[in-house]
């Protein structure tokens, strides 16, 4: 294959998986909105099928798929993992959009790489650069856009929304940071298979996926199918596809994609009705991660899933 055929392959693969993670988002708010599904069981019910999904495929094509319990360490490291970073990354993000929109929790969710910068200045005891220290203002004033519309004397956001989008954006930097031993010596896919079933055991005492809550019909169940296959599943598969063709600088930027495809299906979509300043707040985010990507550009891939 020729190099610009990979280029644009793997450049549209990228930007497409982003897109069904923000789609992904907006399908989960219409079925907490018109099927009356919980946050709880959804998580459940997503992580259990996605990881079977996963690890059959994982099994298809490389096999040992047991392989990653076999080491104490790493059966300890891939429970934390699952526990400390997949539960309220995943639990989070759904918990924010019940109690906002796709778009904000989406948002909310991908200040993450501004938490890792903080984190790795205290970690390596060097401040940050000018240009790190901009991107982490600017991510701040974003946020107070959106939580106050700028006046600060109110919140236009509830408590839980912000609680729970603040708690899914930390879980996604741990997320990100914690797993580097274990991708080093296990493939992405076998990692997140199994943190997504271990997920969905510790959900299943919550609410089990079996206890069908809510009004089910064709729409609902179409949705479902849509958030396991198509807002989870391949474009993650996609999403690793892409990297090996472009990088993980490239599909880092194309990550963007998320936020604006949740945004646009939202209000489109849903009839979220979002305030001028809520774009300017969204603008001032996006704006920052992007340019953490050009100053810190990734060197090594990140389970992406997510959102």
């Amino acid at each position: 294959m020729r190099i610009k055929s990979k280029v644009w392959i793997g450049s549209v693969f990228c930007i497409l998986s982003a897109c069904l993670w923000g789609v992904s988002g907006a399908v989960g708010q219409y079925l907490f909105n018109q099927a009356g599904i919980s946050p709880e069981w959804l998580v459940s019910a997503r992580c259990l099928l996605t990881g079977l999904l996963l690890l059959v495929f994982y099994q298809v094509k490389h096999g040992g798929v047991f392989s990653i319990w076999m080491d104490k360490q790493d059966r300890i490291g891939i429970i934390i993992f699952a526990l400390g970073g997949m539960l309220f990354m995943q639990y989070g993000y759904f918990a924010a959009i019940a109690h906002s929109n796709a778009a904000t929790a989406t948002v909310l969710q991908y200040t993450a790489p501004i938490l890792i910068v903080v984190y790795l200045a205290f970690r390596e005891k060097k401040l940050p650069t000018k240009l790190e220290c901009i991107a982490v203002f600017g991510c701040l004033v974003g946020t107070i856009l959106l939580a106050t519309h700028g006046n600060l004397k109110s919140l236009s956001l509830s408590p839980q929304a912000l609680f729970w989008g603040a708690l899914s954006s930390l879980a996604l930097a741990f997320y990100t940071v914690y797993p580097v031993r274990l991708l080093a010596k296990y493939d992405a896919m076998l990692l997140i298979g199994w943190s997504m079933l271990v997920l969905s055991f510790v959900m299943h005492f919550v609410h089990p996926s079996w206890d069908f809550a809510g009004s089910w019909n064709t729409s609902t169940l179409l949705a479902m199918v849509f958030i396991v296959i198509f807002g989870t599943t391949v474009p993650y598969l996609m999403f690793l596809n892409g990297v090996k063709y472009i990088g993980p600088t490239k599909s880092s930027l194309y990550a963007s994609a998320e936020p604006l495809a949740s945004t646009v299906v939202s209000v489109v979509w849903l009839k979220v009705h979002l305030e001028f300043i809520d774009y300017i707040g969204f603008v001032f985010i996006v704006a920052a991660v992007l340019l953490l990507s050009f100053v810190n550009p990734p060197q090594e891939e990140k389970p992406k899933e997510t959102s």
